[in-house]
């Protein structure tokens, strides 16, 4: 062999054995993460009761984790198991809540860089809402199972992956305690309801050593007393909420 194809041959393998590690890295991780991170929000409320309504804003934080490959993986199945808590107080009014949840489905590739996901699953959700009405002093406790369902799209950038969820939320069998000041106290039947919501989000970084996920949601919650009580009459309660999150996948 002539010292030039000897010196051609030579580059070529120097090249393939760096293109080779290089190849690898570039291709995205499709396993299952852990995202864990914080959330904030702006919350509008409507509550209203007999011939009266109040209507409140609320700033809310909160932490969130989840585990699963919804974000990652390009087809099959996929899944995701979330917790997360929050709180918001302005003025006088207050609001705790949590909500466990579990999702399950199954994605199909478009091409290399589109996918769509049909998903399903249910969870648990518990909230309390503490409204300051200035005559008296009222505790609105609802807690109940729901199940959900959705249609998702995700997008892969370069180093970007991007996620369109829009779903709803069906309440099942929701129990609702309601805490008056002078007129006491009555748990009742929450009437089966269901409730959209919409989520875009952002896996990024996801070359790099510390993933961020970031995004934006929205979702509209109405809970209304199934039956009458002593203490409520026609009481209903609606909620807007738009929030961020942002965290750190693992």
């Amino acid at each position: 062999m002539s010292n030039q194809g000897f010196n051609l041959l030579r580059k070529t393998c120097a090249l393939a054995l760096l293109a080779a590690p290089l190849s690898a890295f570039a291709a995205p991780d499709t396993g299952p993460i852990s995202t864990f991170g914080l959330s904030g929000s702006y919350n509008k409320f409507k509550l209203e009761g007999g011939s009266e309504s109040d209507t409140s804003h609320m700033p809310q934080a909160g932490l969130f984790y989840n585990f699963g490959n919804k974000m990652t993986a390009e087809s099959g199945f996929i899944y995701q198991a979330g917790v997360e808590a929050k709180y918001g107080e302005k003025d006088d009014d207050k609001l705790k809540e949590g909500q466990a949840d579990l999702d399950l489905g199954w994605r199909a590739a478009l091409d290399a860089r589109n996918f769509v996901d049909f998903t399903v699953g249910g969870g648990y959700a518990w909230t309390r809402y503490e409204p300051d009405t200035n005559d008296y002093d009222m505790e609105l406790t609802a807690k109940g199972p729901f199940a959900k369902a959705a249609l998702g799209y995700n997008h892969q950038f370069d180093d970007v992956t991007m996620r369109v969820e829009l779903g709803a939320r069906h309440t099942l069998d929701g129990r609702a305690k309601l805490d008056v000041d002078d007129l006491g106290s009555d748990t009742v039947d929450l009437k089966d309801r269901t409730n959209p919501y919409a989520e875009v989000n952002f896996l990024m970084n996801q070359k790099g050593t510390v993933p961020i996920m970031a995004g934006v949601y929205y979702t509209r919650t109405e809970y209304k007393l199934d039956g009458d009580s002593p203490v409520a009459d026609n009481t209903k309660l609606k909620r807007d909420e738009y929030g961020v999150k942002v965290g750190i996948a693992f």
